[in-house]
């Protein structure tokens, strides 16, 4: 498994995590990586602006996910997937937004058994820091200094 981050020091921390290989991300990843093996399945957290790029790094009969928007929701220009996807590569997105809806009932989420395997410790899954209600400025202070490193989570009693 590989994953990127914007900081090296993170690099041992997802290591520890078990990931095999940590890239620095930064502009035009599939240029610097042209000579590599392309990936089975890329799960894109950034959003519409890295998108073009991240399609460029998966294989024929690979998988890229659209799951997350942090770059913003800004239109992707001139996007005409004939051009700019390798024939083959499976194309979805993933928006929490449809949950409750009719198409996508909150039934759908397996979420009692997520939060079985969290509480199992099958997975990694803890919060890198806990803040009490009334230390939510202090949260929100962390996550926009990107100063988290993971997800945190807001105690309300």
């Amino acid at each position: 498994m590989v994953a990127t981050t914007r900081k090296i020091e993170r690099f041992e921390e997802l290591k520890s995590l078990g990931v095999n290989d940590v890239i620095l991300d930064e502009p035009h990843l599939s240029e610097r990586r042209a000579n590599d093996k392309k990936f089975d399945a890329v799960l894109e957290l950034v959003g519409n602006s890295t998108l073009l790029d991240s399609l460029k790094l998966v294989r024929r009969g690979g998988r890229l996910c659209l799951a997350g928007f942090l770059g913003g929701l800004e239109p992707i220009a001139d996007f005409n997937p004939l051009q700019q996807m390798a024939s083959g590569v499976h194309f979805s997105f993933f928006g929490s937004f449809v949950f409750g809806k009719p198409e996508f009932p909150l039934s759908d989420v397996p979420l009692r058994s997520i939060i079985q395997m969290v509480a199992e410790k099958d997975f990694a899954a803890e919060p890198s820091k806990v803040y009490k209600f009334e230390e939510i400025q202090d949260a929100h202070r962390s996550m926009e200094g990107n100063t988290s490193g993971g997800k945190m989570v807001v105690v309300v009693d």
